[in-house]
């Protein structure tokens, strides 16, 4: 009975005194090239972030692994035990963990993407990369927020804007050339877009984006013109119905909006050639993700065959 009493007791002591093993990791890489910043390029995080990781195991542990220089680092006695204690379990992690991915007969990828832009332009193409490669399973999660692509285990992320977002790597899906949109018989068709014809509706416009109606209308000519009524919605896809159901203009890219064109359920009022804005729909991931093969095989499907752009952050 005393003996089972003490098994009962330790185990969950022992388990809960277990550190995290990301963190674990992250010591390793420092403690084998006496760097902050060589881990943090290993790690794909910041050295500030590496150093907050460390202090934390060190609190978790109760001792210093390091002591912290100027310019240099050294491991205390305690961090050196710890060191050649812990590499070798974390190598054999990695080993393992890469012997049974190799293995698995298929494999998932979690994107992160924008709900209206899943909806229209993501989830067909999908489909399609799905009859062509069943062993790869995409999962999608759709927000608004900007995920951190290095905590919150994503493979990749679609997102809006110019292409730069420090530490990840951005292919271009296409360029955006916008237009706007409207209901059948809203305004008269055909003729090029004026002052007086914007006066005569409601600009509807995202919030998360309020400057394509300038680019737009600068593109045009008309970059002094202020509207009368604007509207701003936080999701397109309901802009775009609110467009259908006659409560205004939208900008729009054909790429998102040819099904609602080909139906007739949205018109281009105006004879003015599309306008090409700053801002594009991005596949974004970091640079520790460019090679793993699901997700080269699902930017080939998604960015035509390898032919966008990868643009590297910019060092500041």
């Amino acid at each position: 009975m005393g003996h089972r009493w003490h098994d009962e007791v330790l185990l969950p002591s022992m388990t809960s005194r277990l550190p995290s093993l990301r963190a674990v990791a992250i010591f390793v890489a420092a403690g084998r090239a006496l760097s902050f910043t060589e881990a943090a390029k290993t790690a794909s995080l910041t050295p500030s972030a590496v150093s907050r990781r460390i202090r934390d195991l060190e609190r978790d542990l109760g001792t210093a692994l390091f002591r912290r220089f100027n310019r240099r680092l050294e491991l205390t006695p305690a961090g050196a035990r710890y060191l050649a204690g812990v590499s070798q379990a974390i190598d054999l992690i990695e080993r393992e963990s890469a012997a049974v991915r190799s293995r698995r007969r298929g494999a998932a990828l979690r994107l992160s993407v924008l709900q209206s832009f899943a909806s229209l332009w993501l989830l067909p193409r999908l489909a399609a990369f799905k009859s062509v490669r069943p062993d790869i399973d995409v999962e999608v999660e759709t927000s608004t927020e900007l995920v951190d692509l290095v905590d919150e285990h994503f493979d990749a992320a679609i997102r809006f804007g110019t292409g730069r977002w420090p530490g990840l790597l951005a292919e271009r899906l296409f360029e955006v050339r916008l237009f706007p949109l409207a209901a059948p018989g809203l305004l008269p068709a055909g003729k090029p877009a004026s002052a007086a014809a914007l006066d005569s509706t409601t600009l509807l416009e995202i919030a998360q984006s309020p400057d394509l109606w300038p680019q737009y209308l600068a593109g045009i000519g008309l970059a002094g013109y202020r509207p009368r009524r604007v509207q701003t919605f936080d999701n397109a896809q309901v802009m775009f119905a609110a467009v259908a159901n006659g409560l205004g203009l939208a900008l729009g890219a054909r790429e998102l909006v040819e099904r609602q064109l080909k139906s007739g359920r949205l018109v281009a009022p105006f004879s003015n050639p599309p306008v090409a804005i700053r801002q594009s729909y991005y596949l974004v991931y970091t640079k520790d993700r460019k090679d793993q093969p699901a997700l080269k095989a699902l930017r080939r499907a998604l960015v035509g065959g390898g032919a966008a752009k990868v643009v590297r952050p910019r060092m500041r």
